[in-house]
């Protein structure tokens, strides 16, 4: 049964260890169909490291022998884009060259299929990344993409706060500030949020976009994701 953001949240805060809140990831991700994840480092279009993977027998060891990250799409596409998207959407580029499509099949016959990418981008090149796929030849569900982007960002914050990074204070939110933030977490569109509040959609814009710099963060979903963990919004 799939789990809320809220739960998610939640048990990922009691997380004692890195091993523990890596397992309740994992299970989260599962439970939304995806059976293959991997934390991987890049810099500059080549990959520096692999944290974990949870990949198909012999699938790791092909891409590091072959030295796929030289071709692989993903990797060379990373830097170029902040938010998190779907492979079909790199897949699709008619620049990629015949051993590019190759690779993607050699991945499909290994176990790979489609999935997505959520980049953290960090000082200079060094961008890391949270992978989900498939490994069944099936659609990936789009709608899903800010709920699975959300869970990686709270696990990415539980680890950092692990691995003895702490969370940042932010300056108030104000009342509306919160108000809206707090009906984001819900799922509402900016014009929704107006016809609650009785305010015009481009002052949830406004409210929402000082929200986002107070929190310094790069849009809503993390937003929420670090409101909640700084107890500015109920879960």
């Amino acid at each position: 049964m799939a789990i809320r953001l809220e739960e998610f949240i939640s048990e990922s805060s009691k997380a004692a260890s890195e091993t523990e809140l890596l397992n309740l990831y994992l299970k989260t991700i599962e439970n939304e169909g995806y059976q293959n994840a991997v934390f991987a480092k890049t810099r500059g279009k080549r990959l520096a490291g692999i944290p974990w993977n949870h990949f198909p027998d012999g699938y790791r060891k092909s891409y590091l022998e072959n030295e796929w990250d030289k071709i692989d799409p993903i990797v060379q596409h990373i830097g170029q884009t902040t938010r998190p998207f779907l492979w079909s959407q790199v897949f699709a580029s008619p620049r990629l060259t015949e051993r590019q499509r190759l690779f993607i099949e050699e991945c499909r016959d290994l176990g790979v299929h489609s999935g997505l990418t959520i980049p953290m981008h960090g000082p200079g090149s060094e961008v890391d990344l949270i992978s989900l796929s498939l490994r069944d030849q099936k659609t990936t569900d789009a709608t899903r993409l800010p709920l699975l982007h959300a869970f990686t960002v709270q696990y990415r914050t539980r680890l950092c706060e692990l691995q003895g990074e702490t969370i940042s204070s932010s300056e108030a939110l104000t009342q509306k500030e919160t108000e809206c933030l707090s009906w984001c977490k819900e799922g509402k569109t900016n014009w929704e949020i107006g016809e609650i509040l009785s305010i015009s959609e481009k002052t949830v814009e406004f409210h929402l976009s000082n929200t986002i710099r107070k929190l310094g963060v790069s849009n809503r979903i993390t937003a929420v994701v670090k409101a909640l963990q700084l107890g500015l919004i109920k879960l």
